[in-house]
């Protein structure tokens, strides 16, 4: 695991350490040192380390809204992921209205004699139109924390990236995870379909995986259904998936939805987690996981073989596939939260500005002191933004080379 980062509190803990009966800040409290970190923690993150973050946003359709991070500060971009596995921003629009619920009182139509943008007879206003961002357009409301979308965003999913403050403690992100399910057993050379012993794994909150289980009620030899006589598990998912009036794809989405939401009622059995939660639209399955307690799995991970989703040869049962889902997807990837850290390259700049700050304005100390400390800060703060620069020699020649296509060769 990366230690490229030191929590404010080993920041402190070490600052103690090397306070003695000869030092000028002996008589620092806990909550003083703590102040002053946080504040130098703030004004490295702005000049220095430029902490970017992303988030991924739901548009509200009815409000055309989202609510800003606690700890934004300034938004570099937003936009949408593409096929291509690159940034699509959004355009600045300036002119968004921040109340998508005020009724419109000018429309867009060019024959509306109502509207004073737009004239039968010479077009458009003089400075008024021009070029249109085909994905959308945001503006960033301040005072209400938010951010507003055109109608052409609402709800859809947007990824934004921030510079943070560096100090708010991160909340936890919800992990979104979509499946899109099989029907029942279907026979074939393809083995297409759900079948008893088949499985699903989502991730769970503490960073490993839970299991779901299908079973059939149907009984081969009685050749009737039955009803489950025992208490089942809350990992079992029952339906008809061998006999006569199998249930399709659309069914095992609404059975595997209820059980995470309800368990099973009727047996008494509750959900396996009640922070974990399902809905379902046709056949797809959305599940979203909360309040985690660590960081969880991707659906990549090979560690924990969520590939078993999507292609499952169960030795001993069938000799061919008898997997749940034909696609699966990771809508947002959850984080269980962070404590404000700072950078290795910046760990001395810090423990030199709470230092500098600690003695700045109080009395009996030589006015002497004061000035190294604040040289002492301020040069080890351009220490910091120069090891903290990742621009090179490489990155300057693709830069330069980016436009620059070589003459084919005949």
């Amino acid at each position: 695991m990366a230690i490229d980062y030191t929590t404010i509190e080993e920041i402190i803990n070490d600052f103690q350490l090397m306070i003695d009966d000869t030092s000028y800040d002996k008589e620092a409290n806990i909550y003083q040192l703590r102040l002053l970190a946080l504040q130098g923690l703030r004004e490295l993150t702005f000049d220095v380390e430029q902490k970017v973050k992303t988030t991924t946003l739901a548009v509200n359709s009815t409000t055309l809204q989202c609510t800003l991070p606690a700890d934004y500060v300034k938004l570099n971009r937003v936009g949408y992921r593409g096929d291509d596995d690159e940034f699509h921003p959004l355009g600045n629009n300036p002119n968004l209205v921040l109340d998508a619920s005020v009724t419109s009182q000018v429309g867009d139509e060019a024959y509306d004699e109502n509207n004073p943008y737009y004239h039968t007879d010479i077009g458009k206003k003089f400075g008024v139109g021009g070029g249109k961002n085909s994905l959308g357009y945001y503006r960033v409301n301040r005072q209400d924390g938010t951010i507003n979308f055109s109608s052409d965003v609402a709800g859809k999913t947007v990824f934004m990236e921030y510079i943070s403050d560096g100090i708010t403690s991160t909340p936890a992100k919800d992990h979104i995870v979509r499946f899109t399910m099989k029907s029942s057993f279907e026979g074939g050379t393809e083995g297409f379909g759900v079948l008893p012993g088949s499985i699903l794994k989502i991730p769970s909150r503490d960073g490993s995986s839970i299991t779901f289980g299908f079973n059939d009620l149907y009984t081969t030899l009685g050749g009737v259904f039955e009803n489950l006589t025992s208490n089942p598990s809350n990992l079992g998912l029952y339906a008809n998936l061998i006999g006569p009036n199998k249930v399709n794809s659309i069914e095992i989405a609404e059975i595997l939805t209820n059980l995470i939401n309800e368990g099973h009622p009727s047996y008494h059995v509750a959900p396996y987690d009640s922070n974990i939660k399902a809905s379902n639209i046709g056949n797809k399955v959305t599940i979203t996981i909360s309040n985690l307690t660590s960081d969880p799995k991707d659906l990549l991970d090979p560690d924990e073989t969520f590939d078993t989703n999507l292609f499952n040869t169960q030795s001993g049962v069938l000799p061919f596939d008898i997997s749940v889902a034909s696609s699966q997807e990771l809508v947002q990837l959850g984080s269980a939260g962070d404590t404000p850290k700072i950078h290795k390259f910046c760990e001395e700049a810090l423990r030199s500005y709470m230092y500098y700050k600690y003695i700045q304005r109080r009395r009996g100390i030589p006015a002497n002191e004061k000035q190294m400390a604040k040289r002492a800060y301020y040069n080890e703060k351009r220490l910091a933004r120069a090891r903290m620069m990742n621009f090179n020699k490489e990155t300057a020649m693709l830069t330069s080379r980016k436009a620059f296509k070589q003459s084919p060769k005949i």
